[in-house]
C-alpha cells in the first residue's frame, strides 16, 4: 500500500473527527510543502517512455478545459495516440490514485499553477515519471511570484503568446509559446443564426473572467457611437453566469440603447459559434487577453474582427486580417477583484466606432476580412503549426508513438 495513504487511514482511524479539523490548516500547509518537494525530485525527465498523457479538466466547460480537449485531439488529428487524464474533481488531499510509478513520454498539465498542487497530489507526485510541461494561461503583464516559482514544479511552462510568456519572464523553468490548435474543418460546418438586423455584430464574455478585462461596456459604447439607436445595427451581448452578479448585469443593461441585446444564458456552445458565424462583426474591445480564443474562432468562422490592438491576441492578429483598435495603457480596475495591480489597455471608443462604420459601409472590406481570416487560422493556429511550436524531444517521442 502506499505509505502516505496508509499513514493517512491510521490518522484518521487513530485521532477524533474535532482534532482532525483544528489540524488541517498545519496539515495542507505541510501537504503543501510535500508536493513540492516530491514534484521537484528526479522524475526520469530524460528518459521519456510510454504514452502521452494529458491531464486536465475534461468534464468542465470553462477554457482551461477546453485547451485540454484541444491539445488531445490535435495530437490524434496528427495520428499520435495520447491518453486523457481527468482531474476536474482533484483535491489537495493524502490520497495519491497512482500506487507505482507510472511512464509517460510526456506529462502535459493543462492547469494553471494555482490548482496544479492539487492535481499533482490527486496523482501522486513521486509516481509521475518522465517529462513534464505545465501549460498556463495568465492575462496581465505579470504572472505572481508564486506562479513564477512553482514553474519548479514543471520541466517547462507552456503559453498561448509571447505576451503571456513575457509575463512568466524569470520563472523558475524554460518558458515556451505554444498556440491554441484550431480545427478549421470544425468551423466550416456550422450553420449561421438566422439574421436579426442589416447590419449585426456578437461580443461573448463570462461574467466570472472579469467584466472588467472583458470590457462590454465598451463595445456598447462604441456601437452607440457608431450608430446611435438605429434599428438595421444590432449588437448582442452573449453572457453567462450574470445570475451571480446581479448588480453588475442590472448597470450593463441601464448601458445598453434598444439596438444592444443583453443575453444572459447558457447555451451549447455550438449555438455560441452559430451566433457568432452569423455576425457582421466580433467586437472584442477587452483590456487583456492571455491569447484571445473568441476572436481565434470568430477567424475561423469567417467573422471580420474589431479587437483591441494589445495583449495576446496580436499574434494572430493584425491589420491584414482583422480592424485593430488603439488603445493607452491604465492602471487595473476590477470591482470584482479578479485582477488587482499593475496595468492592463483602454481601447479608443472613437477608433472603434469608426472601424465599425467602415465593416458597415463596406461590406466587400468584411469579405476580404473574412477570407484573410481564415487563411491566418490555417496559417498559425492548424495542428500542424501546434506541433511545430512542441519541444523536438517531445515531436521525436510523438513520431515514435505514431509509427
Amino acid at each position: 500500500m502506499n505509505p502516505v495513504l496508509a499513514a493517512r487511514r491510521l490518522w484518521r482511524a487513530a485521532v477524533p473527527e474535532k482534532a482532525r479539523e483544528l489540524a488541517a490548516p498545519l496539515l495542507n500547509t505541510a501537504l503543501e510543502a510535500y508536493v513540492r518537494a516530491a514534484a521537484r525530485a528526479p522524475h526520469g525527465a530524460d528518459r521519456p517512455e510510454g504514452p502521452i498523457k494529458v491531464v486536465g479538466y475534461f468534464q468542465a466547460s470553462h477554457g482551461i478545459a477546453a485547451s485540454a480537449r484541444l491539445a488531445a485531439r490535435a495530437f490524434e488529428a496528427l495520428g499520435v495516440p495520447v491518453e486523457r487524464i481527468d482531474v476536474t474533481d482533484a483535491k489537495l488531499d493524502w490520497s495519491g490514485r497512482l500506487t507505482e510509478p507510472a511512464h509517460a513520454s510526456a506529462w502535459i498539465f493543462h492547469i494553471n499553477a494555482p490548482e496544479l498542487l492539487s492535481a499533482l497530489a490527486c496523482l501522486g507526485p513521486r509516481q509521475l515519471r518522465g517529462p513534464r510541461y505545465g501549460y498556463w494561461a495568465w492575462e496581465l503583464p505579470r504572472a505572481p511570484a508564486r506562479w513564477r516559482a512553482d514553474a519548479a514544479l514543471m520541466d517547462e511552462v507552456w503559453a498561448p503568446s509571447r505576451y503571456t510568456a513575457d509575463a512568466f519572464d524569470a520563472a523558475a523553468a524554460p518558458v515556451r509559446v505554444v498556440p491554441h490548435p484550431l480545427f478549421l474543418e470544425d468551423y466550416a460546418s456550422v450553420k449561421p443564426a438566422p439574421r436579426r438586423a442589416k447590419f449585426q455584430g456578437v461580443a461573448v464574455f463570462d461574467f466570472k473572467s472579469s467584466l472588467a478585462r472583458k470590457n462590454p461596456q465598451g463595445a456598447i459604447a462604441a456601437w452607440a457611437q457608431a450608430f446611435g439607436g438605429d434599428p438595421d445595427c444590432e449588437l448582442t451581448l452573449k453572457t453567462q453566469n450574470g445570475e451571480a452578479f446581479p448588480a453588475e448585469l442590472a448597470a450593463l443593461r441601464a448601458t445598453a440603447p434598444a439596438n444592444v441585446r443583453i443575453v444572459d444564458e447558457v447555451w451549447p456552445y455550438n449555438e455560441v459559434l452559430s451566433l457568432i458565424a452569423g455576425a457582421d462583426v466580433l467586437v472584442s474591445l477587452h483590456r487583456a487577453e492571455g491569447f484571445g480564443l473568441t476572436p481565434a474562432e470568430a477567424l475561423a468562422l469567417g467573422a471580420p474582427v474589431v479587437a483591441t490592438g494589445w495583449s495576446g491576441v496580436l499574434d494572430f492578429l493584425d491589420d491584414g486580417c482583422a480592424l485593430l483598435v488603439r488603445s493607452k495603457p491604465i492602471a487595473v480596475a476590477d470591482p470584482q477583484g479578479v485582477y488587482k495591480g499593475q496595468s492592463w489597455a483602454d481601447p479608443d471608443i472613437g477608433a472603434a466606432a469608426e472601424a465599425l462604420r467602415r465593416l458597415r459601409s463596406d461590406p466587400g472590406l468584411g469579405r476580404r476580412l473574412a477570407e484573410a481570416g481564415r487563411a491566418r487560422v490555417a496559417e498559425r493556429l492548424s495542428p500542424q503549426a501546434w506541433f511545430a511550436a512542441l519541444p523536438e524531444s517531445l515531436r521525436a517521442s510523438a513520431d515514435r508513438l505514431r509509427a
